[in-house]
C-alpha cells in the first residue's frame, strides 16, 4: 500500500466509512498481532490487540505523521498499560515458544538444528532490556525503519542507532560460541 492509498483510507475512516476501516484494520492488525506476539503470552496478544483498534478508532481523528509509527506507539501503551494493572511483568511469546519448543525436544531426542537455535534466539533475545527486545522486534521481526522506531519509542534515530548496535552487540555475546553445536 503506498503514501497515497494509506492517506485515501484514512481520510475514509475519519469520516466514518465503514471499506476504509476494515481495510485499514485488515492491513495492519496481523502486524499488531505479530509485535503483540512478541511483547505478551499468547493468550494475552489477541486482547491486547484489539484494545489497540478501540484505541485507533476511538484517536483517529488525532493521528498525525507516520500512521504505522502511531499505531505501534498505541500497541506499545497498551502492553505497558496492561503490564501497569497486572502489577506483574507478564511472561513473553518468546518464553512460551522455549518452553514448548524444550517439551518437543524432550519427547523427540533429535531436535532439528534451526528449532535448536530459534530458541537460543529467543533466549537471548529475552535476556535484553525492554528497550532493546522493543527495538529488535520493531525493526527486525516487523521490518520498520529507523523513523518509526524512534517515533514509536519517543526516541532520537541517533539514540535507535546507539540503541541497536548495543542491542545486536548483546545478542552477539549471548550467542557467542553456539554457531559450533549448528554445524556453521
Amino acid at each position: 500500500m503506498n503514501d497515497d492509498e494509506l492517506m485515501g483510507l484514512l481520510e475514509g475512516a475519519r469520516s466514518g466509512e465503514t471499506e476504509a476501516l476494515t481495510a485499514l484494520c485488515a492491513r495492519y492488525y496481523p502486524k499488531v498481532l505479530k509485535y503483540m506476539r512478541y511483547r505478551v503470552a499468547a493468550d494475552l496478544a489477541e486482547d491486547l490487540t484489539s484494545e489497540v483498534f478501540v484505541r485507533v478508532l476511538k484517536n483517529l481523528n488525532q493521528q498525525q505523521g507516520s500512521f504505522p509509527a502511531w499505531l505501534f506507539r498505541i500497541a506499545e501503551r497498551v502492553v505497558v498499560d496492561d503490564r501497569r494493572a497486572a502489577g506483574a511483568k507478564k511472561r513473553t511469546v518468546m518464553t512460551a515458544m522455549t518452553e514448548q519448543y524444550e517439551a518437543q525436544a524432550h519427547d523427540n531426542a533429535s531436535v532439528p538444528d534451526t528449532v535448536a537455535a530459534w530458541i537460543d534466539l529467543e533466549q537471548a533475545i529475552g535476556k535484553l532490556s525492554d528497550d532493546q527486545r522493543q527495538l529488535v522486534t520493531l525493526k527486525f521481526i516487523e521490518g520498520l525503519g529507523n523513523d518509526d522506531v524512534s517515533a514509536i519509542m519517543d526516541r532520537s534515530p541517533g539514540a535507535i542507532r546507539v540503541l541497536q548496535f548495543r542491542a545486536l552487540s548483546a545478542l552477539r555475546g549471548l550467542l557467542a560460541g553456539r554457531e559450533v553445536r549448528y554445524g556453521t
